[in-house]
């Protein structure tokens, strides 16, 4: 699980050094960070936070108690986005074509990272732990409610963009292309993990 959120912050920070927009959870917090003087980190803390209240709020009696711990894992998650920014700070990207190699490659990090935490099956992130609460209280497929999800994040994003820089910062093509492919991505390194179960998983008779 640690292993990764650790590569999934990275290829975060290398979506924002691509300058084509970030993934669709983490554009708001990218925008404020560069309008107001706290870090890409704090502010995916407080947003991610604010998302384990909501569920409290939206399943009620139904929200299990050790769901809490949600906020140590985006403690330790906002920690390794702020130490991938610096990881990658020196970074410069020029060039359309080498923007979007290092947009891919960001995807490439964020699904692998996702794999690793489906695949440890502790806790989910908390933007997928709103989803299933709204898709629950919803009744609407946990499919389509993760697709209206991220695309009011985005549309958050972009009015957030305008009010601060009146310009999109952190919103553009490679958004669009993160919430098309990570998902793909996740689905391809799912079954290849399975190696990890004859080291990590007891056999039983």
């Amino acid at each position: 699980m640690i292993l990764g959120l650790f590569i999934m912050s990275l290829g975060i920070a290398v979506s924002t050094k691509a300058g084509l927009g970030t993934t669709p959870i983490s554009c708001i917090p990218f925008i404020l960070s560069q309008g107001f003087p706290l870090s890409f980190g704090t502010f995916t803390f407080l947003m991610n936070s604010l998302f384990v209240v909501f569920q409290y709020f939206l399943l009620k009696e139904k929200f299990e108690t050790y769901q809490w711990l949600q906020i140590p894992l985006i403690f330790v998650f906002s920690v390794f986005t702020d130490i991938a920014m610096i990881l990658v700070g020196d970074l410069i990207i020029t060039g359309y074509v080498f923007q979007w190699i290092f947009c891919l490659i960001s995807c490439v990090l964020v699904g692998f990272g996702i794999a690793l935490l489906l695949k440890a099956n502790l806790l989910m992130m908390a933007g997928d732990a709103l989803v299933r609460a709204l898709s629950l209280v919803s009744k609407i497929q946990f499919g389509y409610t993760k697709v209206g999800f991220d695309s009011t994040m985005v549309l958050i994003a972009v009015v957030v963009s305008w009010m601060l820089f009146a310009d999109l910062v952190g919103v553009r093509e490679g958004t669009i292309a993160a919430a098309v492919l990570v998902g793909l991505i996740v689905k391809f390194f799912i079954p290849r993990l399975r190696c990890l179960d004859k080291i990590f998983m007891k056999k039983t008779c």
